[in-house]
């Protein structure tokens, strides 16, 4: 066996984000499996791991989610994550991430043995300004004396220009299993190299590849380090006679040293009886004690528990766990955790569970006693890619958060109709999301009956719904309906925009990858009755013409972005007059459209700066 063995990706265990629907090859997280197929190509390639979003389009619109804010964050927040599995469990050395498209969002770098605990590797800010090229990353990471075999890489796109892509990842590391680091390792191939004046002698390159084969072989490292061993045993008893003489010439020392607080501690006797078991603290009013332990993050929280009586008493404070973002420190949560937290969260109102318990970290009866005793003032959760939950999670949730307004649960694939059933007894959501889970239609149906308030709907990935029959549902029974994500669903035409038509309160529509047939008279009729709309995304309706552009050019002033990629038909004429209309817009994609250049780009970016607009790439269009 190799004492150093680099291998890329054997599997996906989860993500976050993908460009790409499950069942394709197409920008999707399953791409980076296996060694690199386009590095060194820099560009947009359908068969790279391709991220949903970017920049900050995604949260610059009314019908964003409210953020769950901690005061002191343990890490800053990031975007997406993919989980990525490898064959044989290393000591990390090297992690080498090949980034073919838009580089520089992965922000950290994370270890795990097959999900039992978690090793921060490295943490960087998001690299901006990089140059438009295919480039390896490797961040320095740190290593650790502890196996993995499973790495999680988590990306910050807010401020990139457009989808980042990754081509593969490479895990080196070693396999030996002694008692030193890698980087004792490395320390001892050098002290030999020096011994043996490698590094001066004047010989030829075959004797120096030898001499290097030899030092790397686990055979001759294992002795070298055995070696290394022996001198340190003599060192450390040369090390402890030394102490033992130090410690009888300092005894005297301590001793007087001893004495001279004993009367310090006479004379503060005064200062100490007016304390009290709380220290200061407990001289300050209750309201200033809790204003400031508002201002700690929850891991602080708990620590503080643990000093005294008092602290105990108000950082256990219910007033303190209203909203908890536990999000943003995934990787400690744990069934202990919360445990710990049920005693303390009886006003508990937010609660985001995203990206929580992986790997059974959390399990499904330990969330139901949660929620069973700390739900009943729950107004917004959240559980993406929380893959404990199940149709006995829902039945409890259903059952007990009476006030609940929000619920997000995209990723959750363990939930079949008989849990997304229970849903409709949270007759007051206003919000829900449920992006690539199982819903299928007639489920749909039936809670979107119920969900007379509901104002947002995403459901991106949803594949087993028909969105036409979805949307006249939606037209009766949702006529508040401000948000709607529909991104890679299917069976949406005029039918179902005429439906849509209907609801004039709609400003954010998504319905990339979901339309098909000729629209025209549908989307005439959706742009006259939404006349609200600004955010607009029609991805890859192929069948979309300079009148229906028209069309949006004269009845949406509204518009602040619109997506309209991978269109044949459109004009650069029609495009121009759309900008020239459209005067709150902001971005505006239209790339792969074939008709429109880069020079066309060019143009509009220097005419309208104010407008962000993607295009003039030279690929072909995107075909999925």
């Amino acid at each position: 066996m190799q004492c150093v063995v680099d291998q890329f990706a054997k599997e996906v265990e989860d993500f976050s984000s993908q460009y790409g629907s499950d069942g394709s090859i197409s920008y999707v997280a399953n791409n980076v499996i296996g060694k690199p197929t386009l590095y060194p190509q820099y560009g947009d390639f359908s068969s790279a791991y391709c991220l949903r979003s970017y920049g900050r389009w995604w949260t610059k619109y009314d019908t964003k989610y409210d953020p769950i804010d901690e005061p002191q964050p343990l890490l800053p927040p990031s975007c997406d994550f993919i989980d990525i599995r490898y064959e044989c469990a290393v000591y990390p050395i090297r992690v080498d991430i090949y980034e073919t498209y838009n580089p520089g969002s992965v922000v950290r770098v994370w270890g795990s043995l097959e999900g039992d605990g978690w090793i921060l590797l490295w943490s960087g800010e998001p690299q901006l300004g990089l140059k438009a090229a295919a480039r390896i990353f490797s961040p320095p990471i740190s290593q650790p004396h502890r196996l993995i075999n499973i790495l999680r890489v988590e990306f910050d796109h807010e401020q990139h220009s457009y989808y980042p892509a990754l081509d593969a990842v490479l895990l080196v590391g070693s396999t030996h299993s002694g008692s030193k680091s890698v980087s004792e390792l490395r320390e001892s191939i050098f002290s030999q190299i020096m011994k043996l004046g490698i590094h001066t002698a004047a010989i030829s390159e075959e004797d120096i590849l030898a001499g290097v084969q030899y030092l790397l072989s686990e055979e001759n490292l294992i002795k070298l380090m055995e070696d290394d061993h022996e001198e340190d045993g003599d060192d450390d008893d040369d090390e402890e006679r030394t102490e033992i003489l130090l410690r009888e010439e300092k005894a005297d020392v301590d001793l007087r040293v001893i004495e001279k607080k004993y009367d310090l501690l006479e004379e503060q006797q005064e200062l100490i009886d007016i304390r009290t078991c709380g220290g200061y603290f407990d001289m300050l009013p209750e309201e200033l004690i809790m204003h400031i332990l508002k201002q700690l993050d929850i891991k602080s929280l708990c620590r503080l528990c643990c000093t005294c009586k008092l602290l105990h008493k108000f950082a256990s404070d219910p007033f303190l766990y209203m909203r908890m973002n536990l999000k943003n420190c995934w990787w400690l949560v744990k069934n202990s955790t919360l445990e710990c937290l049920r005693t303390r969260c009886s006003l508990l109102a937010c609660l985001d569970l995203s990206w929580c318990g992986p790997y059974n970290a959390v399990d499904t009866g330990t969330f139901m006693e949660f929620i069973h005793t700390c739900g009943r003032q729950l107004t917004t959760l959240r559980l993406n890619n929380c893959h404990f939950i199940d149709n006995y999670c829902l039945y409890m949730i259903a059952n007990v958060c009476y006030n609940l307004q929000e619920l997000s649960m995209a990723n959750c694939s363990k939930v079949d109709h008989l849990g997304f059933r229970e849903l409709k007894k949270a007759r007051g959501l206003n919000r829900l999301d449920l992006s690539r889970t199982r819903i299928d239609f007639h489920t749909l149906q039936l809670l979107l009956q119920h969900a007379g308030s509901l104002q947002y709907l995403s459901l991106n990935y949803c594949t087993q719904l028909e969105m036409d029959e979805i949307a006249l549902t939606l037209a009766t029974f949702n006529r508040n309906l401000r948000s709607l994500h529909a991104w890679k669903t299917h069976s949406l035409t005029t039918r179902g925009l005429r439906a849509l038509a209907c609801i004039p309160t709609l400003q954010d529509l998504d319905l990339g990858w979901a339309l098909s047939g000729v629209i025209t008279e549908g989307l005439g009729e959706l742009v006259r009755g939404c006349k609200n709309l600004k955010r607009l995304y029609l991805t890859a309706l192929r069948t979309l013409t300079d009148h229906d552009l028209n069309q949006l050019t004269m009845q949406s002033s509204q518009l602040t972005q619109l997506d309209i990629m991978g269109t044949r038909n459109i004009t650069p004429d029609a495009v121009h007059r759309l900008i020239q209309s459209c005067k709150h817009l902001e971005l505006l994609d239209v790339s792969f459209c074939e008709q429109i250049h880069s020079s066309f780009i060019q143009q509009w970016s220097t005419q309208f700066p104010h407008i962000d607009i993607k295009g003039g790439l030279c690929h072909q269009v995107r075909i999925i």
